[in-house]
C-alpha cells in the first residue's frame, strides 16, 4: 500500500491515497488545509467512527454525532500538539452523556488507530455532551 504526494507548486500538494482518493494540502493553509489540519482531522473522525461504532454495538440509535477537537500547542518551535480534546456531542435514543464519554474514552485508549499512534507523544483527552433531539 501506498500515497502518492505530489507537488503543486509553492508550498501546494495533491495528496493520493491508495484508495484511489485525491485532496489538497497547502503548508500555509491559504489554499487548503495544512498537513496538521489533517492530522487532526483523522484523529477527529477516526475516534468518532469508534464512537459511533460502539453505541451502535450498544444497541443504541444514534441520530447524529460531532467531534470537535481543541488543542494546546508547545510554546517552542517547532509548534507541536502538546494536547488534544475530542468533545463529542451526539443525538440518539436511548443512551446518556456518560454512555457516550464512556465509548470516547474506550475508543482513546484501545480502539482508535490514530489515537494510539499520537498519544504516546500527545494527551488526548475525552468530553461529551447529549443534544437534545427536536421532534
Amino acid at each position: 500500500m501506498s500515497i502518492k504526494v505530489k507537488w503543486d507548486g509553492d508550498c501546494r500538494f495533491n495528496v493520493t491515497t491508495a484508495g484511489g482518493f485525491s485532496f489538497n494540502v497547502d503548508s500555509t493553509g491559504t489554499q487548503a488545509p495544512c498537513p496538521t489540519e489533517v492530522l487532526l482531522s483523522a484523529l477527529g473522525s477516526c475516534s468518532a467512527t469508534d464512537v459511533v461504532l460502539m453505541l451502535q454495538e450498544q444497541g443504541f440509535q444514534v441520530e447524529s454525532l460531532e467531534n470537535s477537537i481543541t488543542f494546546v500547542l508547545t510554546d517552542s518551535e517547532p509548534r507541536l500538539y502538546q494536547s488534544a480534546n475530542l468533545h463529542f456531542v451526539a443525538e440518539g435514543n436511548g443512551f446518556t452523556s456518560n454512555d457516550v464519554l464512556s465509548a470516547a474514552q474506550e475508543a482513546v485508549a484501545k480502539h482508535c488507530h490514530v489515537c494510539l499512534m499520537l498519544s504516546p507523544a500527545i494527551n488526548i483527552t475525552c468530553s461529551a455532551e447529549l443534544r437534545e433531539m427536536c421532534l
